[in-house]
């Protein structure tokens, strides 16, 4: 078997051995703090919590389904401690869709 062969071996019963776990096992294997993604507040509640005055405003009609502002959060602080399966680098538009759309402006 080729060394990468055997990796991706390794690599493939690792993760099943993972996707097997309940979340309070993932846990005890973490090796630093973690941020649990229900401990920071959607963008909604972040609104109302800060003015419950504009609560009227801040409602948007509900049609069964979650509104934006109910599925985005944001996160100050540092995102390698956020319990979560990846991380994206978005970095990635400002060395090509950057590029392309200067080339039309």
């Amino acid at each position: 078997m080729y060394p990468s062969n055997k990796k991706k071996k390794v690599w493939r019963e690792e993760k099943e051995r993972l996707l097997k776990m309940t979340i309070e096992e993932r846990r005890k294997e973490y090796i630093r703090d973690y941020v649990p993604l229900n401990t920071i507040p959607s963008w909604k509640e972040e609104m109302k919590g800060k003015s419950q005055n504009d609560e009227e405003n801040t409602q948007e009609p509900s049609h069964g389904k979650k509104s934006l502002s109910e599925k985005v959060s944001l996160y100050r602080g540092d995102i390698t401690l956020l319990e979560v399966d990846a991380i994206v680098n978005a970095g990635i538009y400002d060395n090509t869709l950057g590029k392309l759309c200067h080339k039309e402006l």
